[in-house]
């Protein structure tokens, strides 16, 4: 968004109301509020625009106090927070006006409000102040954002994932990592959909995932992976065809299939050195006929035949050593004529 610098007053009754409630006027603060609640929108961004045009300090202060506390100075916010639709609306019409900004000024005054708010003794406060932060992306809000996964609050852990999420940085990916392994219900779920949106930022996390005793983590782990799309992780994938559990195995096979002809020495090396028993070979099986290069299904069908053969166990292996050494060897022979 192109910031310019503050405008004019462009709603004079509304900004005569906002500095009235600034001053101490309790009928004049619950009018504002009645703004924000309204279901009218032209209502509710007329108080908007004149909280950015004002650009005061102590008018974001007590928008924050609003969201964490429901209080306008020392006192309770609005009669309209009885009425749960209306108060709903009170608190995104705030949650918009700290995530946009007017004006360069505004910018600036309310994210130092939001950053004085990380060291406010209220708890409270201080988590929804790194909430917004992370909403604006600020990587400011990440180390306060990492106390509320441990809060014991749904509500609070989904507005942290959607934080980092905002944020978008590689640090976020171990606080979202926690949430996934914490919970199995919508917190676990919010923050598999995060990690994934997080694309290559989260690859050490999903690394990390391959190899956690929780089968279902090393699901997410491999479709992670798999959704980045690297091969350079093809070694560490292919281990997953080995995998002790069915579902981890054929999301392994898959992503491995993805990747093709990328995948192919991988696959190859786990089939060459390690025994494979009747669940790993279903899996490989899976893996190399998904690669639909029909270069690759032709340079790879003995070994299909051989998985599907009465000596699977002992053929396999051999058939595979073969073929992985004339891969290398026609590779070599490719990369020296380029």
């Amino acid at each position: 968004m192109t910031l310019v610098s503050k405008p004019k007053e462009r709603h004079t009754m509304e900004t005569k109301i906002l500095k009235q409630a600034l001053e101490g006027d309790v009928s004049a603060a619950n009018r504002v509020l009645k703004y924000l609640s309204s279901a009218n929108l032209t209502l509710r961004r007329l108080m908007q625009e004149a909280i950015y045009d004002l650009a005061d300090s102590r008018l974001w202060m007590n928008l924050l106090n609003c969201l964490a506390l429901q209080r306008w100075n020392d006192n309770l916010d609005c009669e309209r927070r009885s009425d749960l639709a209306a108060s709903q609306r009170i608190d995104q019409s705030i949650i918009e006006v700290f995530i946009e900004d007017g004006s360069e000024e505004d910018k600036s005054i309310k994210e130092s409000a939001l950053v004085r708010g990380l060291d406010d003794l209220r708890p409270q406060v201080r988590l929804m102040a790194a909430y917004l932060l992370g909403l604006r992306g600020d990587e400011r809000a990440i180390p306060v954002l990492s106390e509320s996964l441990d809060s014991g609050s749904k509500d609070w852990q989904l507005r942290t994932i959607h934080a980092l999420e905002s944020i978008g940085d590689e640090r976020c990916g171990p606080l979202l990592f926690r949430a996934l392994i914490g919970d199995q219900g919508e917190v676990h779920r919010e923050a598999g959909r995060a990690l994934i949106r997080l694309g290559r930022l989260a690859e050490s996390t999903w690394l990390e995932a391959l190899d956690h005793p929780d089968n279902h983590i090393r699901w997410h782990g491999a479709r992670g992976l798999g959704n980045i799309g690297d091969a350079r992780y093809a070694d560490k994938l292919a281990e997953g065809l080995l995998d002790d559990n069915q579902a981890v195995r054929w999301a392994t096979a898959d992503v491995l299939a993805h990747l093709g002809v990328r995948a192919v020495p991988a696959t190859l090396t786990i089939i060459s050195q390690r025994k494979l028993n009747e669940q790993s070979r279903q899996a490989v099986y899976h893996a190399l006929h998904g690669m639909t290069s029909r270069q690759i299904q032709q340079r790879v069908q003995p070994l299909l035949d051989a998985l599907h053969g009465t000596a699977a166990s002992i053929e396999a292996p051999a058939v595979a050593q073969h073929l992985l050494m004339k891969w290398e060897k026609f590779n070599n022979v490719k990369s020296s004529q380029t």
